[in-house]
C-alpha cells in the first residue's frame, strides 16, 4: 500500500491506541477504549477491505456456547466451573444485546440444536 504524506499524516501519526482486526473483537475494544479515554486517537486496521477473521465466518455469532461443547468441558471442568463459564457467556451476550439493539445486529433468539449419533460418546 502507497500513502500519500497527507494520509500518513492524518491517518497514522499521534496515535493513541491501535488495534489490529476490525471484528467483534477489535470494534468492542475500540469502543471501551472511546468510553475511558474519550480525546483518544484510536486507529482500527484492517487487513482487507472487509473483516476476514472469525467474526465474518464461524466465531462472530451471539451465542454462550452449543451442548456438546458444554459436555466436553465437563470432561476436564467442575460443574461449577461450566457453570460459570456459560453465566458470564450469558452475561457478556446480555452486555452486547445493551450496546447494540437486537434489530441493528440483526439478532434473532431461536434457540439451538445438535444431533447426536449412536457412535457418537
Amino acid at each position: 500500500m502507497n500513502l500519500s504524506f497527507w494520509e500518513l499524516e492524518t491517518y497514522f501519526r499521534n496515535v493513541d491506541f491501535t488495534i489490529i482486526g476490525s471484528g467483534i473483537v477489535g470494534l468492542s475494544t475500540a469502543y471501551h477504549l472511546r468510553k475511558k479515554h474519550p480525546e483518544a486517537k484510536i486507529v482500527i486496521i484492517e487487513k482487507g477491505m472487509l473483516p476476514e477473521g472469525a467474526s465474518t465466518k464461524n466465531a462472530g455469532f451471539a451465542c454462550f456456547g452449543t451442548l456438546s461443547e458444554i459436555l466436553w468441558y465437563l470432561e476436564s471442568n467442575s460443574e461449577e466451573e461450566v457453570y460459570k463459564l456459560v453465566e458470564r457467556r450469558f452475561i457478556g451476550l446480555q452486555k452486547l444485546r445493551s450496546l447494540i439493539p437486537d434489530e441493528k445486529m440483526d439478532y434473532h433468539q431461536l434457540g439451538g440444536h445438535e444431533i447426536f449419533r449412536e457412535s457418537d460418546k
